[in-house]
Parts: structure tokens; C-alpha cells; sequence
């Protein structure tokens, strides 16, 4: 189940967490880090990062997913977010990245047996 997320909502929605998983794909295939960002007042999530494995990937692509662990309390709880975003680079340690779409997601119920 997904429940779609307004993108101008992220900076303060994110807050709770704190951090996520940047998620990048290439020729060399996936790299994930665990990253912590800080919003710009445009909205986009900047992160300092040095990792030429993640800069090559997003040179061949130009897309990030970030993917913060789910939630422990409220209505949401069991709920990972999961941000599609296009994403540069400034200069060599600052990677940005402008979301374009944004869902809660939890996994389905256990099939049963």
C-alpha cells in the first residue's frame, strides 16, 4: 500500500528520522549510503558525501532514490518513505537532490498458509 506524499511536505516530514538511504544505480551497478540531509529553502535535500562510486552513478544517471526506514509510532507506523529525486552534484562533497515524487510505503501482510 502507498500513500502519496506532497514533495514540499519532505523537509518537515523528514525530520523525525533524521537519515536514509541514498540508493543510486550504474554500470557498476547499485551503491547505497546512509546519508543525512539538510533541506534547502528551494526544498532540496543537500547531503555531504564523498564517494566516487556514488558521484559515477550519478553522472550516468542523474536520479536518487532515498528510502528512510520505517517509522516506529502514530498512524504511520510500520511506513518507510520512498523518494524518487533527480540529483547533481555542486562540487565533489555536496550532492543534491530536487524530489519529484514521494510515497509512504509499508510492505503487504504476510501471505497465509
Amino acid at each position: 500500500m502507498s500513500i502519496e506524499v506532497p514533495v514540499q511536505d519532505l523537509p518537515q516530514t523528514t525530520g523525525r528520522c533524521g537519515w536514509c538511504f541514498v540508493v543510486t544505480s550504474g554500470p557498476s551497478g547499485a551503491h547505497v549510503l546512509s546519508l543525512s540531509p539538510t533541506w534547502s529553502d528551494a526544498g532540496d535535500a543537500v547531503f555531504s558525501a564523498t564517494s566516487g562510486r556514488l558521484a559515477a552513478n550519478v553522472g550516468a544517471s542523474g536520479v536518487v532514490t532515498m528510502v528512510y526506514p520505517p517509522f516506529a509510532d502514530d498512524e504511520l507506523e510500520g511506513y518507510s518513505l520512498i523518494v524518487d529525486a533527480e540529483a547533481s552534484f555542486d562540487d565533489e562533497t555536496s550532492l543534491r537532490c530536487t524530489p519529484l515524487r514521494a510515497v509512504w510505503h509499508r510492505p503487504a501482510p504476510p501471505a497465509s498458509k
